[in-house]
């Protein structure tokens, strides 16, 4: 199996076959297996070319290498072994029914995972970013600076995070946590509506706050305008006061049945505290319930 393949070939397959990519980073973990099931799954009945990518095998110096040269063979026969690893995950995917006609390309790129994920979004004009994540460990403590946030924070793409335990199921809910600040929502949520494994989803719009106010015009008019552009979709409004977001999305989850979680990416004050730096220890959702940040770059 060759791993050098030039940028006219992606060219190449992407107008022969009319597909559009996605990117799945993979660090052949059960997550990340997860991950590539869940995607498979959810894209079942679409056509897609996806890039399996395996990245951050060097080190940064010569000097680096030199001073660490027994633990640079030890890289180098990691960097070997992760080809093989590609090769395995391929044949696997391989021998699972819900295939389908996609197209699977392996890649291994030596720069570290976010200069490895822009490179790809650049050269590969990627449409979504699929990553596996396990933030909450047994314990149930939340680990900090996971792999997922630098991803959505620092690239350009929109991106699903597939918890590691969680289960694919048919979308039918997926809540929508707003505070009505941002202009861009109803244009970012046309993805939702153009894509046939959310298409008939009900949309459950949430208005978070941390205190009782009322809503400024500009507020009311984002509002408005996510009404006017979901009225033939189902969909409803809800809101929720409470100092912990995080605690709202879990009853809401639970009550709602949501499947997935949507989000904009340039809301930061939303992913910080419901996916990023939460309050509360142990929260379910975030062990079983996939999200995705949507991000303008991508529409």
């Amino acid at each position: 199996m060759s791993f050098i393949i030039t940028k006219a070939f992606f060219k190449f397959v992407a107008i022969i076959n009319g597909m559009k990519n996605i990117l799945i980073l993979t660090d052949f973990s059960k997550k990340s297996w997860n991950s590539i099931t869940y995607a498979l799954s959810l894209f079942q009945d679409e056509e897609y070319t996806f890039h399996l990518l395996n990245a951050g095998n060097r080190y940064e110096s010569e000097s680096e290498i030199k001073h660490l040269y027994k633990v640079d063979l030890v890289q180098v026969s990691a960097k070997k072994d992760a080809k093989k690893q590609l090769e395995a995950l391929i044949n696997k995917i391989d021998t699972l029914k819900i295939k389908g006609k996609h197209t699977f390309i392996p890649i291994l790129d030596e720069n570290n995972i976010v200069e490895a994920t822009r490179n790809q979004i650049k050269t590969k004009k990627i449409d979504l970013i699929v990553i596996g994540a396990n933030d909450i460990p047994s314990k149930g403590q939340i680990t900090r600076n996971s792999i997922s946030e630098e991803i959505i924070t620092k690239v350009k793409c929109s991106v699903l995070v597939v918890p590691e335990t969680a289960v694919y199921t048919k979308i039918n809910e997926i809540v929508f946590p707003t505070d009505y600040t941002n202009y861009y929502e109803a244009k970012l949520l046309h993805y939702l509506t153009s894509k046939s494994c959310y298409a008939n989803a009900a949309v459950r719009f949430l208005y978070l706050n941390k205190n009782s106010k009322i809503l400024t015009e500009e507020q009311l008019w984002n509002k408005e305008t996510l009404q006017d552009y979901f009225t033939e979709k189902q969909h409803s409004f809800h809101s929720k006061i409470n100092k912990n977001f995080e605690e709202s999305i879990e009853q809401f989850i639970n009550k709602m049945h949501i499947d997935l979680i949507v989000l904009a990416a340039k809301n930061l004050n939303l992913l910080e505290q419901i996916l990023f730096r939460p309050q509360v220890a142990t929260l379910e959702y975030y062990s079983k319930t996939p999200f995705l940040a949507l991000h303008q770059s991508n529409f």
